[in-house]
């Protein structure tokens, strides 16, 4: 069996254990409209770390006050072979009477919970602690790498933020000369949707003082890039310099 790396995490609720699909979070327990958002970072960040979960790669986490508070039980509700449901325990009265940042840090915590149960070593439960960490640091300033091209001469590397839904999720590049050993980073691109990274940035060409992203050809990648001027141009000499400390 290949392992999967890490796709999707999701919150779910439920009152009863039911074979039916459950219905995502924010009825029974509230939670912010954007909190899918959480659940993406940590995913996104995971997958770009290597996390496995093997032969699934779909978390789907079902809160329900049947079971106590912070007890995870993997759930027997038959679906497709990529997805793994898990219920957690936790109470509604005191969820809900929580704040919005206390709220983020409890899932965040029960997230990573059911994360180091999947882990499979040490080293990935390591995994599913660092980018815990980050989350709680960084929020939705946490960086999440896309793709990467390097060189003997050069490194390129474009990362996102994934921000609420109130602000622009942001795509970032940083350049690395290893012949002058000069590094240059800066955002050069608000994304209407933090998913249009995937399709906007396909592949990495340098040529002339040039950096050029060329995009996705797909249907799919044609819906998410008519509202861009692509291939993305950006003259190496336009990022700014980051200062090292």
């Amino acid at each position: 069996m290949k392992e999967k790396k890490i796709a999707d995490i999701r919150l779910f609720e439920e009152l009863t254990h039911t074979k039916s699909l459950p219905a995502y979070i924010g009825h029974i327990y509230k939670v912010a409209k954007d909190a899918h958002l959480i659940c993406a970072r940590f995913a996104r960040k995971l997958r770009e770390r290597g996390f496995m979960t093997g032969d699934f790669d779909h978390v789907y986490i079902v809160l329900t006050p049947l079971l106590e508070a912070q007890v995870i039980q993997p759930s027997n509700r038959e679906t497709e072979q990529r997805i793994r449901y898990y219920n957690v325990g936790a109470a509604i009265d005191a969820f809900n009477s929580q704040t919005a940042k206390e709220k983020e840090v409890y899932l965040l915590q029960l997230i990573a919970n059911v994360l180091q149960q999947i882990a499979s070593t040490a080293q990935q439960a390591g995994l599913v602690e660092d980018v815990y960490q980050l989350l709680l640091q960084l929020g939705s300033e946490m960086e999440i790498i896309h793709v990467t091209k390097e060189t003997s001469q050069y490194k390129v590397t474009i990362s996102y933020q994934i921000q609420s839904l109130q602000e622009k999720s942001t795509a970032i590049i940083e350049y690395h000369d290893y012949k002058e050993q000069l590094t240059r980073k800066a955002a050069f691109l608000d994304l209407n949707m933090y998913e249009d990274i995937y399709y906007l940035v396909s592949s990495i060409t340098v040529k002339n003082g040039v950096i050029y992203l060329k995009p996705r050809t797909s249907r799919t990648a044609s819906y998410h890039t008519q509202a861009y001027a692509t291939p993305i141009a950006i003259p190496i000499h336009d990022i700014p310099l980051l200062e090292i400390k």
